[in-house]
């Protein structure tokens, strides 16, 4: 980056940062650009990230993550753990309704959690919620959850998809289509979804928290590129885009309408391969795969050297960062010699190319290097609406791939690398990891938990489920009328706190 262009973008990001601190205004819409990947607006099913921004506006959750990942209450105003941790006591907001007029109660709650958790259902939470024995409405406003041993993520699941609470009598009404007809307590209510288009919100009326939403509606925008939505940000038609590389982020910069707001720690990205199916079940392909990659070069051009080059999942600062993880620095000399050794010149990798900015660079800068290491790599683009239930299907086996950070390590670790985890599309299976990710999840002592997840890590890092590359650098985009933006560690906006002044 010039020095002129790093001063425009650095004084756009300070002028965001102030325009944060104005008294909100209310009304209006804001019109969000994104590259959707939107399959349903049932939080029950989903699993793509781009729902969750819309999900958090329609439903609430029983807890609320903080900037800084600590818990506050949402639609449970206070909680009690006893008996050692095995039993959590909710007490639930009283006078809350959701969209259809329905109770929010603590039967509410406990359809919630048995139907993620019914082992017969197929919810993409009932892995994470299988700590849980039983739950019981003990009266209107109070639930009891039984777990069969201590299970202390639990709370930082319920501030995720696993406690956003959904209108049981509109599960009833609509079936499998409630994915398409949307009933929570959240600020907004889903007014109409063109698939493909736009996705538009309008203010509950009835919402439960005083003094919220500022906003009138919301109106998510399917755009092709960030470029696209920077350019429709420029005349007016975008009021907010999130996942801007530095790249990007320049461009937006020249605006003078433009802010800037840096994100907290970026998306995990890496490279996931089936590592139970050939020829990624070769540990010597995964190994000159590792040696190949140039990790630093594609951190210059994708995030312009601002992102962190990572060998694992957790980035730097929180208590469950690792203390030692297996390296794998480039050396394509190194690489080419695996290959050779190994008998693997000319083998063909599918690599997935999602349509999305991001995701197709890291595929296209990966051909380069790997095809220089003697293997043969073949791009297959695929719609980035698609590519992640392709891979859970087993339809694509090598593909680029990014996470956001959890509240809690089990959120993410048990999801990804326990080999019944919700979200293992990896085929990643290791008896001593699973038993090592059983003992941390029920743990009370944080120390004893740290000491499990860097065994944890560490034997991750040397079976390589995923390649890692490292976490992004990304900003968020916002024209000067947009205010009350603060950005979360988990990466998801929340736009319900939000608002929007005069142009």
């Amino acid at each position: 980056m010039s020095a002129v262009s790093a001063l425009i973008l650095t004084a756009s990001m300070s002028t965001g940062v102030l325009a944060q601190e104005s008294k909100p205004v209310e009304g209006g819409t804001l019109n969000i650009g994104f590259i959707s990947d939107v399959r349903t607006l049932d939080p029950i099913q989903s699993t793509q990230w781009t729902e969750r921004q819309i999900l958090f506006l329609i439903f609430d959750t029983l807890v609320e993550i903080e900037p800084d990942f600590s818990l506050k209450p949402r639609l449970a105003k206070s909680w009690e753990f006893s008996d050692g941790g095995k039993k959590l006591v909710l007490k639930l907001q009283e006078g809350v309704k959701f969209h259809d007029g329905s109770p929010f109660n603590a039967e509410a709650v406990k359809w919630n959690l048995d139907t993620r958790r019914d082992p017969d259902g197929t919810s993409s939470q009932k892995k994470q919620l299988d700590a849980i024995e039983d739950v019981v409405a003990t009266d209107e406003h109070t639930v009891t959850i039984t777990m069969k041993m201590p299970y202390p993520p639990l709370l930082a699941l319920l501030a995720d998809r696993a406690g956003l609470m959904v209108s049981p009598a509109a599960a009833k009404e609509f079936g499998e289509d409630l994915g398409s007809n949307p009933v929570g307590t959240g600020p907004f209510t889903l007014d109409k979804w063109t698939r493909g288009s736009r996705i538009d919100l309008q203010k509950n009326p009835e919402f439960w928290q005083d003094g919220l939403p500022h906003l009138d509606a919301v109106t998510f925008n399917d755009i092709p590129t960030n470029v696209v939505g920077i350019q429709r940000m420029s005349v007016g038609e975008l009021d907010f885009i999130s996942q801007l590389d530095p790249l990007d982020a320049r461009l937006a910069s020249a605006s003078p309408d433009i802010e800037m707001v840096k994100s907290k720690s970026g998306l995990w990205y890496s490279l996931q391969w089936r590592w139970d199916v050939e020829p990624y079940n070769n540990p010597e392909l995964r190994k000159a795969v590792a040696y190949g990659l140039n990790r630093e070069r594609l951190n210059q051009i994708v995030w312009d050297s601002k992102g962190t080059v990572s060998n694992g999942v957790t980035p730097d600062g929180l208590w469950w960062t690792p203390s030692e993880l297996a390296t794998y620095e480039y050396d394509l000399e190194k690489a080419r010699q695996i290959v050779k050794d190994a008998g693997l010149e000319g083998t063909t990798l599918t690599l997935a190319a999602p349509s999305g900015d991001t995701l197709r660079r890291i595929s296209e800068l990966a051909k380069e290097d790997l095809d220089a290491t003697g293997l043969k790599v073949e791009l297959a683009p695929v719609p980035q609406s698609e590519y992640y239930a392709k891979t859970v299907a087993g339809e694509i086996r090598f593909t680029p791939m990014r996470w956001t950070q959890r509240a809690d390590p089990d959120g993410l670790i048990q999801y990804l690398f326990a080999s019944k985890g919700g979200a293992n599309s990896s085929g990643y299976n290791n008896e001593q990891v699973d038993s090592w990710i059983e003992e941390a999840r029920v743990s009370t002592d944080q120390a004893a938990r740290k000491e499990l997840y860097d065994k944890i890590q560490l034997q991750i890092s040397e079976d390589m489920p995923y390649m890692p590359i490292g976490f992004s650098a990304e900003f968020y985009a916002m024209r000067k009328a947009v205010g009350g933006f603060t950005p979360m560690p988990d990466e998801i906006p929340r736009f319900r706190y939000m608002w929007k002044s005069q142009d």
